[in-house]
């Protein structure tokens, strides 16, 4: 337990010295919790053939459990629980005629805004997903939620939508936390959401350069200062998949998996 509390804080020698070559087996990650795979329902699959090939892929890479999270986004995706609950079964059905055992989890990727804060007035209709730490057995009830990528998160509404979450017994999870360019300049506001208990998550792309350096620098100072304990794929199309692939070779994913912090595996048990 000490050695993987130890290792949240610090990189191995692995992720520190770049020519050590590894292959990491990605099927110990077991869950992928970030995807955009319930079909014709937001800027991710388009059709049921298409969430079929990507989960044959990410099944394909060691993936046995999947957390598919459509946007909801009042302007541009306004989707709720009786859209998407439906879409979502109709997906399962295909995937159990289709491809070999998977278990597939719906949440959402909540946008950060007024409307958030109204929806959590009714926790019992949030699209959420069960974790266990796997450091202490913790049992989480994790609702993801994003922010804009223009302009900072208002912090006031922030503040009280996570202190709305975590009293109502939900973990936040925030997507992909390198990916906003006001963090590349302050990174101290990643800090603060870790020491108010949210998760941070860092999608595959980002730590293979896709977004920019920024981006990436980024996500390793999270990584390094232990405040990132999820590593997602953020499927929308098989370019997200590729990003998994690459991490195959990657120093920084062996160091995490070897901490033992991440909660990737954690992902449906309680």
């Amino acid at each position: 337990m000490f050695t993987a509390i130890k290792n949240l804080f610090r990189f191995s020698k692995k992720a520190k010295n770049k020519n050590i070559q590894v292959s990491n087996d990605l099927s110990l990650l077991i869950s992928d919790v970030h995807s955009h795979l319930v079909p014709g329902v937001d800027d991710g699959s388009p059709d049921m053939d298409t969430s079929i090939a990507l989960i044959r892929r990410l099944q394909n890479l060691g993936f046995k459990k999947l957390v598919t999270t459509p946007h909801i986004m009042v302007d541009l995706y306004p989707n709720t629980p009786e859209i998407l609950k439906p879409r979502f079964e109709e997906l399962k059905v295909e995937v159990a005629k289709r491809l070999p055992p998977i278990e597939l989890f719906l949440g959402a990727e909540y946008f950060l805004d007024l409307d958030l804060l109204d929806l959590l007035s009714k926790p019992d209709e949030l699209l959420t997903f069960p974790c266990t730490d796997p450091l202490n057995g913790s049992k989480l009830e994790m609702i993801l939620f994003e922010f804009a990528f223009h302009l900072p998160p208002n912090y006031d509404i922030l503040a009280e939508i996570i202190f709305k979450m975590q009293t109502s017994g939900l973990t936040p999870v925030l997507a992909h936390c390198a990916r906003y360019p006001y963090f590349h300049k302050d990174r101290s506001e990643l800090k603060k959401l870790h020491e108010k208990g949210v998760i941070l998550t860092i999608n595959a792309a980002t730590l293979c350069g896709s977004y920019g350096d920024l981006a990436k620098e980024t996500a390793l100072y999270a990584i390094e200062n232990g405040w990132v304990r999820m590593i997602c794929s953020d499927t929308h199309a098989p370019h997200h998949i590729a990003a998994v692939k690459e991490l195959e070779s990657s120093p920084v994913l062996a160091d995490m998996i070897e901490s033992g912090t991440l909660l990737n595996p954690g992902i449906g048990l309680n």
